[in-house]
């Protein structure tokens, strides 16, 4: 396997979803990696605003919470 770094303070706990884990820093910035044997950035993602609390996933929805707002996030179809 392997080890690196990707940056930013964690208090969040990181998501394991459909083979890849999802960072959120305390900075506002999310990181999704592939979860495998090597390291592959897939995205970074910031939302401008301090967050420290962890992921919540429902019926395929995406949440976080930032210190000011609550965010949905979801595929269209």
């Amino acid at each position: 396997h392997w080890r690196g770094r990707i940056g930013g303070n964690h208090s969040a706990a990181p998501l394991y979803a459909e083979g890849r884990i999802y960072f959120q820093s305390e900075e506002g910035e999310g990181v999704v990696i592939t979860a495998g044997t090597e390291f592959e950035e897939l995205a970074r993602n910031p939302i401008g605003e301090r967050t420290l609390a962890s992921y919540a996933v429902d019926d395929g929805v995406l949440f976080i919470r930032s210190l000011d707002h609550l965010y949905r996030i979801e595929e269209k179809g």
